[in-house]
């Protein structure tokens, strides 16, 4: 579906992506992560044509630097933050897209739906939250029926509430045979989400895999602070149960290092010991621990 090979991006003296190759396949979801600077954002602006390239890259045998009109027309890409019109409506905001793209009405109509925004049409884009304002990003970028999804930090910025939403509408694209390369820095979602990881470094691409690798790892383990009611004796077995390593303690709080996909249990075992919990907080994985982590693994 889309093979990119050697592809580079330099502006001036700095080279923003170096020699980057990969495969995605039809109804693959990519996810593609890094550090601030890595690479993610030129990466998806040189596949949406928006910045010129060395290397190539075809979609559906396409070349996008020789055939860059037909092949984007087969693209839909949603920026970090789109650009809308406050004072449209989000009916008249998908009515203005669609005729840029010569899509039927009819087509814009069904997408108000598809993104669960049919009850929102008559409202201004000013108006609508920040997760609406993504779906609805989203649905312009649907409007061409593309075969590839380019989605540029889709969840930045949003709540848990909205974060979940937009990875099931992201799931439901992938389902009906879309390939979504989408960049990312939460991890957690990573596994959720997607079925293959790249992470670029300073316009490498230090690893690609598996996502469910980044949970056999343990690439995603945050840190969990727990203020517990005078229970911290009987809280340490139970804690190690999931964390496997060392708690630290720093007055009368607990830090333990947990797998995020663990978090949920050991707070829910935590309760059903009689343990009461005065407070917690979760440090998300940072995605530069990660990057250290593969590294160290010698994943490639």
């Amino acid at each position: 579906m889309l093979s990119v090979r050697s592809l580079s991006k330099s502006f001036d003296k700095l080279r923003a992506l170096d020699d980057i190759s990969f495969d995605a396949a039809d109804g693959q979801t990519v996810a593609l992560i890094g550090a601030n600077g890595a690479g993610k954002t030129t990466l998806l602006k040189c596949l949406v044509g928006l910045l010129n390239f060395e290397g190539e890259a075809r979609l559906d045998g396409l070349e996008l630097g020789r055939r860059g009109k037909s092949a984007r027309a087969r693209i839909g890409y949603l920026p970090q933050t789109p650009a809308f019109h406050g004072d449209l409506t989000v009916q008249e905001t998908l009515a203005f897209y669609a005729d840029l793209r010569r899509v039927p009405s009819e087509r814009a109509h069904s997408l108000i739906e598809t993104v669960e925004l049919a009850d929102r049409g008559e409202s201004r884009v000013d108006e609508l939250s920040g997760g609406m304002r993504q779906r609805l990003g989203l649905a312009v970028a649907l409007l061409g029926d593309p075969a590839l999804l380019l989605l540029d930090e889709p969840v930045s910025g949003l709540d848990v509430s909205s974060r979940l939403e937009l990875r099931r509408l992201v799931r439901e694209q992938a389902a009906r045979g879309r390939t979504v390369l989408l960049s990312t820095h939460w991890l957690e979602d990573v596994p959720y989400i997607a079925d293959h990881v790249l992470m670029l470094h300073k316009g490498k691409l230090v690893h690609q895999g598996a996502a469910a690798s980044i949970v056999t790892q343990n690439i995603t383990a945050s840190r969990v602070f727990l203020r517990l009611n005078g229970h911290s004796h009987e809280a340490l077995p139970l804690i190690k149960q999931f964390t496997g390593s060392d708690v630290d303690q720093s007055g009368d709080w607990m830090i333990a290092r947990c797998p995020a996909v663990e978090k949920a249990r050991l707070i829910e075992s935590l309760i059903e010991a009689g343990i009461t919990i005065l407070d917690f907080r979760v440090e998300e994985a940072p995605v530069d621990d990660a990057l250290r982590q593969l590294q160290g693994t010698g994943a490639n």
